[in-house]
């Protein structure tokens, strides 16, 4: 079959190891997604075509021809995380219909939203699909009049780690992120002061340290950047970085030789948790706090909106030493594919 993919390609590691699980899964199916632009190696994902032409995607939006693309293909699945956010008033008035062929929505979570009218929208959109799988149970709890709505565990949680290196080394990752994109200019002062503050007492620890972005055009490397600039000359010369360039394999890897990550980025949570890292969650949306609570789980977290009244020695030696178990939720996450296991396999 042919299968359109309707999903964030940014260059983003949580998203492109979405599209790896699903296009390595049914891997006897050709599918074809577009970028904005970002221009991604084909050998990066199994039997995926996009169309990453700058010129192209503009033409693309200009003319709304996504509608067409997905109508050449079998199928539509739409794969991704947080992609129903209404940012602003444009948002309200989205067509969210994406062609005439069967559509699956997997993985992702609701919100936040502001109007009445968005919120109908997507709900209009949610009807016509074939099957609408939620990562967590508040967006389940929106939608859950709708008989095709369901809910799992995010996806990643059943990543296939198998080539992954997994060691047990003294090492923390730090998942940044920029602040100004993800809630607001008031927090990137305290955000990257406490990561700072966080850096020293792990070192303090014998921990090495390694900074880790998720996304470039997401301003992550600039953020880090930023910190390291904070830093005095001793604190800079101890520090690691990783840059995310597309390499699913290289990253993975970076995560799998630690015992700590302090996740900022929601899914470099779920990374270090199904590999067996402790984890210290960085809130900065709703999302973390929703899956933890799904999850049942007590754990430290640091909250942004909150980052400068947090004491960094609250954090106990079992914090940075609990590991959770997940097997359930490894299993339960496979759930989001049972529809399209059906057709698809």
């Amino acid at each position: 079959m042919k299968i359109y993919i309707n999903a964030y390609l940014n260059q983003n590691l949580g998203d492109d190891l979405f599209i790896k699980t699903l296009t390595s899964r049914y891997n006897m199916h050709k599918f074809y997604s577009i970028s904005n632009g970002i221009y991604y190696e084909n050998s990066c994902f199994d039997h995926l075509k996009i169309y990453s032409n700058k010129f192209f995607y503009r033409i693309i939006r200009k003319f709304k021809l996504q509608k067409h693309l997905a109508n050449m293909c079998n199928l539509v699945i739409t794969i991704g995380g947080s992609m129903y956010i209404e940012k602003n008033d444009h948002d309200k008035n989205k067509d969210f219909k994406l062609g005439k062929q069967k559509r699956y929505i997997l993985g992702c979570n609701f919100g936040p939203y502001k109007t009445e009218k968005y919120f109908n929208n997507v709900k209009k959109a949610f009807e016509l699909a074939e099957d609408v799988c939620f990562r967590e149970k508040y967006s389940y709890e929106l939608f859950k009049d709708l008989n095709n709505v369901r809910y799992a565990p995010d996806i990643l949680f059943s990543a296939n780690i198998n080539n992954v290196k997994i060691t047990n080394k003294k090492r923390a990752v730090l998942s940044i992120i920029s602040c100004q994109r993800k809630c607001g200019e008031e927090y990137k002062e305290d955000y990257e002061k406490k990561m700072i503050e966080l850096i020293k007492f792990l070192l303090k620890r014998n921990y090495d340290i390694c900074l880790m972005s998720f996304c470039k055009n997401e301003k992550d490397e600039e953020a880090i950047e930023s910190i390291l600039h904070r830093c005095d000359e001793e604190t800079r010369t101890k520090i690691e970085t990783y840059y995310y360039r597309g390499n699913i394999e290289e990253a993975l890897n970076v995560i799998g030789n630690s015992s700590l990550v302090v996740g900022s980025r929601f899914h470099a949570n779920i990374l270090g948790m199904i590999m067996g890292k402790s984890i210290i969650p960085v809130i900065y949306s709703d999302k973390t706090k929703h899956v933890l609570e799904d999850m049942k789980i007590n754990i430290k977290t640091i909250d942004i909106k909150n980052i400068k009244e947090f004491d960094i020695n609250s954090i106990s030696q079992e914090d940075l030493t609990k590991v959770i178990d997940v097997s359930k939720e490894k299993e339960e996450s496979e759930k989001h594919f049972e529809k399209l296991d059906e057709i698809l396999k």
